[in-house]
């Protein structure tokens, strides 16, 4: 019987262990994700603004606002991904 309950201390301890890992990969996933986006949205930007750069100056015009918006969002999130890796 006392090998019994060691060995389910011990499975509880490997659950509980198993599931502090699964939440520090959770939270590392989501930080992928977000660092996936920033660098799909920056390779975005990028290729716009080397369209914009061969585009007549006539052709110029304002800036959209969804545009405007999505470079906000993109600094935004690097400022934010910077500061979590300074942690």
């Amino acid at each position: 019987m006392k090998g019994l309950v060691t060995t389910r201390r011990e499975l509880e301890a490997g659950i509980a262990d198993a599931e502090a890992e699964l939440a520090r990969n959770e939270e590392y996933c989501r930080k992928l994700e977000e660092l996936i986006a920033v660098g799909k949205a920056t390779l975005h930007s990028a290729s716009q603004m080397n369209f914009q750069q061969f585009r007549p100056a006539a052709a110029e015009g304002p800036v959209s606002v969804g545009e405007a918006a999505g470079q906000a969002e993109v600094t935004d999130l690097q400022r934010r991904l910077a500061k979590d890796t300074s942690k």
